[in-house]
């Protein structure tokens, strides 16, 4: 009989446009199926993406407590639904947890209310639930070393740095691992020109950049709106790809409106500042990626992009792209050290502006950025990059503070949180 493993990807879809993180669920998955599981997703709306070995299954409560009486794990993301959470728990399943980002700062940025209290109300639930992920895991993995230690004081604080634990093992790594996010070790391939071919007013000898995916609300298109307007240089476009969140087709952020409302103030829409409006595809985004010269991102100075690495700027590796972002991104040390593209001041339309002309002016340097990534993309495949979790997956284990039977510091923290929610 298969081993079976359950993963809920509680606000994540995951389908053929895998947005962001939803990356990392069908990843974890693969390596799963290829271990001879039988794998369950579990997600918010059900999808075409037929994938060999893996089942998918729409949210329910009684078939998500079938699912789970029948897995050895369970397996949940940054936004853990709390019910099957805690019935794993219940049923004494080994319950690991993936942080893709640090849901309760995350979440500071959801804007989507009209009432500062359904906002706060909605704010406290989740981080209980994150604080209940993290007391009823028996690993943890999270996406660098960095955030490794802001997720070791949560543990600390809930009382999960133990003597268990650290009898166990010093490193205390068996509870809590760092797994990358990656990129496919096959390189992409140009199949069709997207932007160059059919866009009116992109033509074939642009310099053209590219903001890969969504305008979020912690993210800050305007000051790079700004920029483009002090670049004299008509032949640098600058395109935001995939302007709308699929799920969310008739809504942009807030964000995104101030972005399309300055654009066209500044009458830069059409001339050299893109939307396309339409997400793209997974499969398809190498033919706008390789349709690029330079990938950016800009954020503006807050815990979300100080700590959590852009899922964007992957595909950026991907596809070889020299990078432009803010020095508050927790990417920014990186890129400076290993030379894979330039750092700009946070909220300065004139150095990203300055910034984007000396590239776009420069040969020589794109060259020697295009050769540190073509060097770095080595470090980042996935089967490296998530191989702890593969190791995890071929020897699972409970964590040592549960076979040992939770101190009276954890169980009082599981009830303080998980009152919390229920009440």
């Amino acid at each position: 009989m298969k081993k079976e493993v359950s993963i809920f990807t509680g606000l994540v879809n995951v389908d053929k446009n895998l947005v962001g993180t939803a990356v990392v669920y069908k990843k974890i998955a693969d390596i799963f199926v290829d271990l001879g599981y039988r794998v369950n997703m579990i997600v918010p709306s059900l999808n075409r993406l037929e994938e060999k070995g893996i089942n998918f299954y729409q949210y329910n409560d009684a078939s998500n407590k079938k699912l789970i009486k029948s897995s050895s794990l369970v397996i949940f993301g940054a936004y853990p639904p709390v019910e099957p959470l805690l019935y794993a728990y219940k049923l004494k399943k080994i319950i690991v947890s993936y942080l893709w980002s640090i849901a309760p700062i995350g979440s500071l940025e959801f804007k989507d209310f009209k009432q500062v209290a359904k906002q706060a109300k909605l704010h406290e639930y989740i981080t209980a639930s994150y604080n209940l992920s993290l007391l009823l895991s028996d690993k943890i993995f999270c996406r660098d070393e960095g955030v490794r230690k802001l997720v070791l004081g949560s543990l600390i604080s809930l009382g999960r740095v133990n003597l268990s634990n650290y009898k166990k093992d010093k490193s205390l790594r068996k509870l809590l691992a760092v797994a990358p996010f990656g990129i496919s070790r096959k390189n992409p391939k140009l199949t069709e020109h997207r932007l160059r071919q059919n866009i009116n007013g992109i033509k074939k000898d642009d310099f053209i950049l590219i903001w890969n995916g969504g305008i979020w609300n912690w993210n800050d298109g305007e000051t790079l709106i700004k920029a483009m307007s002090l670049i004299k240089n008509k032949k640098i476009k600058l395109v935001f790809q995939g302007f709308k969140h699929p799920a969310k087709e008739s809504k942009l952020s807030v964000k995104a409106k101030r972005s399309l409302i300055l654009a066209k103030k500044l009458k830069l829409v059409g001339k050299n500042v893109f939307f396309l409006e339409d997400w793209t595809p997974y499969s398809e985004r190498a033919n706008f990626l390789l349709d690029s010269n330079i990938g950016v991102v800009s954020s503006p100075d807050i815990p979300e992009a100080n700590l959590f690495l852009k899922t964007r700027i992957y595909d950026y590796f991907w596809a070889g792209l020299p990078i432009i972002l803010n020095d508050c991104e927790a990417f920014a040390p990186l890129i400076k050290d290993r030379g894979l593209g330039l750092v700009v001041r946070t909220g300065d339309a004139k150095d990203w502006a300055k910034n984007i002309q000396l590239l776009a002016s420069s040969q020589k340097l794109v060259e020697q950025i295009v050769k540190n990534i073509k060097k770095y993309k080595k470090e980042i495949i996935w089967e490296q990059t998530l191989k702890p979790v593969r190791d995890f997956a071929l020897k699972p284990y409970l964590s040592a503070d549960k076979k040992n039977k939770f101190s009276k510091l954890l169980t009082n923290n599981i009830k303080v949180n998980q009152d919390l929610i229920i009440n």
